[in-house]
């Protein structure tokens, strides 16, 4: 009779081990369905501001501003905000595995995953916004691209970052750094840049001037800035966690 030959009892365990502790993150598939949540969100929110404004519908029974970019608490804010957790999830993938190697980058990679859930509490609740009232007794009203005037404590803490993270930036390998360099100029060109030049159009007061076309259009132009920059920093998240194993979490192409 045949005798059938078992796998050496080690490598069943460790085969089970895999299943039971290991998960892969497929990187271009995670790229490319983002990319087209943003795309579709871009467009969905378009055609609705161009239904609104073009065509005289200004509700679109309620779809109009489920998916406009520049509300809040809709589709995109969501897609936002989860994106943003994700993002904070994989700093702490990354940042897991240097704590117990005593690295000495174990703190950057932590702080960067608590500024990243913030920011996805933010993009849910708009808590920036709620320092422009503090910064509007503190300072004034100012007019023109400082008209928001989130962005001066905005601009600040970029600042403050750019300095504690200078070293940290500088260790990264010359494709990291060009990675994350793409990244930071689309997420604060979009969130801070593009807000300063939607706010310098000469469009009227405030809360005319949300309500035209033309705003319409740099709230577009300013929120794909923001979601492409998330997007570019989660790709280069992926491609850093090849090199953090020790999760056991495996990212293929």
């Amino acid at each position: 009779m045949p005798t059938v030959r078992q796998p050496h009892p080690t490598l069943q365990s460790d085969a089970a081990s895999a299943r039971s502790t290991s998960f892969v993150l497929h990187r271009h598939k995670i790229f490319a369905t983002m990319l087209l949540c943003i795309v579709s969100l871009l467009l969905l929110s378009l055609a609705g501001q161009i239904a609104k404004y073009k065509f005289g519908y200004p509700t679109g029974l309620g779809l109009i501003s489920l998916f406009y970019v520049d509300d809040e608490n809709n589709l995109p804010s969501w897609f936002q905000s989860i994106a943003y957790l994700f993002a904070a999830l994989l700093l702490a993938l990354i940042a897991t595995p240097l704590w117990r190697g005593d690295e000495p980058w174990a703190r950057h990679w932590s702080a960067l995953s608590a500024i990243f859930l913030f920011l996805s509490l933010d993009e849910m609740g708009s808590l920036h916004e709620r320092t422009i009232e503090p910064l509007q007794r503190l300072i004034g009203t100012p007019t023109g691209m400082w008209a928001p005037t989130w962005v001066v404590l905005g601009i600040a803490l970029v600042a403050v970052l750019g300095l504690a993270y200078l070293r940290f930036f500088l260790h990264l390998r010359w494709r990291e750094r060009a990675h994350v360099m793409l990244a930071l100029l689309l997420l604060v060109g979009g969130a801070v840049g593009v807000e300063m030049a939607n706010s310098s159009l000469e469009l009227g007061p405030e809360i005319q001037r949300k309500q035209t076309f033309q705003y319409a259009v740099m709230a577009h132009v300013e929120e794909g800035f923001e979601m492409l920059g998330l997007l570019v920093f989660i790709d280069f998240l992926l491609a850093r966690l090849v090199r953090a194993p020790m999760l056991r979490v495996r990212v293929e192409s």
